[in-house]
């Protein structure tokens, strides 16, 4: 049972030197220019999901609030977020071909997120991405109102995003 244990403790202590070794020697290269192994891209995306899904099951999405709702969070969305999340039928805005990982396609995270996993997303951001933290910026009025928005993204084609952007002015500059 001591042989066990001795082995297990110097197990763990060689893995702690080890992960010390890597973080201190700078061998892990963190430029956004590197693609991640297959295996590292697994467990940072499984890891993403689960902690959004963890941290979110507690949140109650209000009641959808109509047109409007949408068309303000249309406009929230084109002053936040097209700098890195892209539109329907547009090109990748050149702030997000710098990015690692890149921004998710929001007309797919609309589709596979619940509002309050998108609600959350916004509000806190992810770390170690180029997701900020909206909490300090938006009201939780203001973000329920982008999340309105990027759950009609699913079913908007490239010309109903066109039609918005004639119809709907931008917001006044503060």
């Amino acid at each position: 049972m001591k042989t066990v244990l001795a082995t297990l403790v110097i197990g763990a202590l060689l893995a702690v030197l080890g992960a010390l070794g890597v973080v201190y020697s700078g061998l892990f290269n963190v430029a956004a220019t590197v693609e991640d192994a297959p295996l590292l891209r697994w467990a940072l995306v499984a890891t993403r999901e689960a902690s959004i899904k963890r941290h979110a099951r507690d949140i109650h999405a209000p009641p959808p609030g109509g047109v409007a709702q949408v068309e303000t969070g249309f406009r929230i969305y084109r002053e936040w977020c097209v700098m890195c999340h892209v539109p329907p039928g547009r090109p990748g805005p050149p702030m997000a071909k710098g990015l690692n990982p890149e921004a998710p396609d929001l007309v797919e995270a609309a589709e596979e997120m619940s509002p309050a996993e998108l609600f959350w997303v916004t509000r806190n951001g992810i770390r170690f991405t180029g997701m900020p933290a909206w909490a300090a910026t938006l009201s939780d009025a203001q973000m329920w109102d982008a999340v309105a928005f990027m759950k009609t993204l699913p079913q908007m084609k490239p010309a109903d995003y066109d039609a918005l952007e004639r119809r709907i002015p931008l917001a006044p500059q503060q």
